[in-house]
């Protein structure tokens, strides 16, 4: 190749770019101080056996290429570095290919990962990983063990180059201080963050517990999922609040942690512990096992899980020496781990930055989209769920599409609805405050979640500025050009930042059925709105509430997420769920898994249902519940969205959320409908309108009496064919596509869109 067709790069970073933990945390680091530097950075990505999942590049590092700050590497780009760095051995292990048309100057390989774990099992083979790269990029590594733990278990190998001094990871405090002046809450937080993997956590209850108590003196927060505890306590704890890995960035959490108590299973050798770091420069206060005083000195606290709670009652009680260990955590990060020891560790490999400006992209960079695909994996692209990508045209317009925390999904699945039938012209992006927001990546689209008011156990007064920088800060991060909001409240962050950004056109998805007497200020803040929409409601005609004296929403058909074409028939809903041909079943599901204490009605349902003989029951377990709902002869499953597979089933037994109601009378199976009362809609008003609509039955309240009786009107066969075909004369249709078309309307009058 001639040096006209070659890409220059000061730096190569190379490793498995899906991998979601700390490896892509740590290599973005040092990519954003190469580019403060002055030093222009490819990334490089390897196939290895450390996920066998098809995964995207990670949100880490895909954000960073967005933005201009690295350059994915794609087959055929002709690549010459002046030093490449390796992140993992097994990385290093699996490398399979030469790539042929990409070279350096040296080689580095971090070693973030130890050769042994607490159990003595091999993880690597040191000498195999230098013979994989020797070959890779014709010259030997030189290992750069990230901490002591690493640097012992290589040193008592041999075989392999070690550097002198240690690679350490960064952090750049700046991005993720916390003000703790004021030392910690009056309820204690601890916190923790990880990947949801059985060693990151303890394999006892009685640590777990100790560590993280489920009791009213402390709140415990977790970012990143917390199957491993359920898999050893057979349960998550109540009082905890849970947040999936990847639902919002770790700094944000570390800002609402006192404490980062940190315990893993005893099996595994960390080999430093990257969330510690960013914890200890968050000013959190950090609660660690013995073993990592070697890595972390002064700069935390340590006990045995036992002891934890003495330690934050201590801390607690005693603000300056909460305060000062504060300090020292993060002052021991900005010391050690800032980005200038980066940069200075980088001139000593290379020199200063190279004068000659930014890259010049090849043919097959440019013909590529930013972000998207990778020398071993060609449908690699970003995580959704995280970091959006850059839109494939630029005509797109970014939409934000905001949902309130409701007692079900209905919020959510009415703005995901909308979503799936934006044309080309939109490119969705979900802010929720619904801990089922993951639910949306299945369909394409990234997500953000924030915990809701009830869901931190705050009142409105702490809440209310929380999610007013949550909200300002993906408007700036995301840079949307319109909101769609589903909730009936509007909260005062969006009101606020209606002021900060102007030019955001607000739409509101306000659903009518209010209950008679409803306080009406919430209705006064349709003034923020370009636009108000209202999903309509079948039982229209009953509905008595104070949305129906305002002429100022465009109102449509019932928004659902599946047309009727979308519903499958008897025969293939069944196959989908597993069920017998010939078996005769009743579906129950009382809603999202949040309002009311659900059992005694299940148990109410199953007695009613037990007295027919050959009957089975199935109850729904929705995405938003914390915990299954069960009774003996229940059989739970997951049907998300309920109208896909209900043809499946006989009858159903269900409540008068938005959702289930109007997917029930689309699927036109006959069903009981159980209005709940401690919620905002008009549910009894629903209940009794599918009754006189002859679309189903309605139930005041749940008893085995009422449901024995609507049972035995609803299942004689009569009946049951004539609420069918109720259903499908009726139904008004899916009103999703018109009220998408309203907000795209609106969009193009403004100009954001042609």
């Amino acid at each position: 190749m001639t040096n006209a067709d070659v890409v220059e790069y000061d730096m190569l970073m190379v490793s498995d770019l899906r991998l979601s933990g700390g490896t892509t945390a740590s290599m973005a680091e040092e990519i954003r101080a190469h580019a403060a530097a002055g030093y222009r950075t490819a990334l490089l990505h390897v196939n290895s056996s450390l996920t066998s999942k098809t995964l995207g590049v990670s949100a880490h590092l895909s954000a960073l290429v967005d933005d201009g700050l690295a350059t994915l590497v794609l087959p055929g780009d002709r690549v010459h570095a002046r030093h490449a760095i390796v992140r993992h051995p097994v990385v290093a292990q699996d490398m399979t290919e030469r790539p042929a048309t990409v070279t350096v100057d040296g080689v580095s390989l971090i070693a973030n990962h130890p050769v042994y774990d607490g159990a003595g099992a091999r993880q690597y083979d040191p000498v195999l990983a230098t013979e994989k790269l020797a070959g890779s990029f014709g010259q030997d590594p030189l290992w750069r063990p990230i901490g002591p733990v690493v640097r012992r278990q290589l040193a008592d190998q041999g075989g392999v180059a070690l550097a002198g001094d240690d690679w350490r990871n960064l952090v750049d405090v700046s991005r993720w201080s916390t003000e703790r002046l004021g030392g910690p809450r009056a309820v204690p937080v601890l916190g923790r963050h990880s990947r949801p993997h059985w060693t990151k956590w303890p394999d006892s209850a009685a640590d777990i517990l100790a560590a993280y108590p489920d009791s009213d003196r402390v709140r415990v927060r977790v970012l990143g999922g917390a199957d491993p505890v359920r898999a050893v306590l057979g349960r998550v704890p109540g009082r905890w609040l849970v947040e999936p890995f990847g639902a919002r960035h770790p700094a944000h959490f570390l800002s609402d942690v006192d404490f980062f108590v940190y315990y893993h299973h005893p099996g595994w050798v960390e080999a430093f512990g990257r969330n510690i770091l960013e914890a200890l420069a968050s000013g959190a206060v950090a609660v660690l096992p013995e073993h990592f005083r070697e890595s972390y000195g002064d700069a935390a606290v340590y006990a045995t899980p036992a002891q934890v709670g003495a330690v934050v009652a201590r801390l607690a009680a005693d603000r300056e020496a909460y305060v000062t260990q504060s300090k020292l955590g993060s002052e021991f990060v900005a010391s050690r781990y800032g980005y200038d020891v980066h940069v200075d560790r980088v001139a000593a490999l290379i020199g200063p930055p190279s004068a000659d400006g930014r890259p010049r992209a090849s043919q097959a960079a440019e013909a590529a989209q930013p972000g998207r695909g990778t020398t071993a994996d060609p449908g690699c692209r970003p995580n959704r769920g995280s970091r959006p990508e850059r839109a494939s045209r630029p005509e797109r317009a970014r939409v934000l599409f905001v949902s309130s925390n409701g007692t079900g999904m209905g919020h959510l699945t009415r703005l995901l609805a909308m979503a799936n039938r934006a044309t080309e012209r939109i490119e969705p992006f979900f802010f929720s405050m619904s801990s089922a927001v993951p639910v949306v990546a299945q369909y394409g689209y990234n997500w953000e979640y924030c915990p809701s008011r009830d869901d931190l156990d705050v009142d409105a007064k702490e809440w209310n500025p929380f999610f007013a920088r949550r909200f300002a800060d993906v408007v700036r991060r995301y840079r949307p050009r319109a909101l769609v909001f589903d909730g009936t409240w509007p909260y005062r962050g969006l009101g606020e930042a209606k002021e900060q950004f102007p030019d955001l056109l607000y739409v509101w998805s306000r659903r009518a059925m209010w209950k008679k007497g409803h306080r009406t200020d919430p209705l006064e803040k349709s003034a923020w709105f370009d636009l108000v929409i209202e999903p309509g409601e079948f039982a229209a005609e009953a509905d008595e509430g104070p949305t129906t004296r305002r002429t100022d929403a465009h109102k449509v058909a019932p928004i659902t997420l599946l047309d009727r074409d979308d519903v499958l028939d008897r025969e293939a809903a069944r196959a989908e769920l597993g069920m017998a041909p010939d078996e005769r079943a009743v579906l129950v599901t009382l809603g999202g898994g949040n309002a009311n204490d659900l059992g005694p009605d299940l148990e109410a349902i199953v007695d009613a249902v037990g007295r027919r003989p050959g009957w089975h029951v199935y109850a729904t377990r929705p995405p938003i519940a914390r915990a299954v709902t069960s009774a003996a002869g229940v059989r739970t499953i997951s049907m998300y969205p309920l109208c896909r597979t209900l043809a499946a089933f006989d009858a159903a037994i269900v409540a008068c959320g938005y959702n289930a109601y109007h997917e029930s009378i689309l699927a036109g199976v006959p069903t009981v409908f159980v209005p709940k009362a401690k919620v905002t809609d008009d549910q009894q008003a629903r209940a009794r309108y599918a009754d006189q609509a002859g679309v189903g039955i309605g139930v005041e309240e749940v008893t085995a009496a009422s449901i024995g009786q609507a049972l035995d009107r609803l299942l004689e066969p009569e009946s049951a064919e004539r609420i069918r075909r109720r259903c499908l004369r009726l139904y008004p249709g899916n009103g999703a596509a018109e009220a998408m078309a309203l907000v795209e309307q609106v969009l193009a009058e403004k100009g954001v869109i042609v």
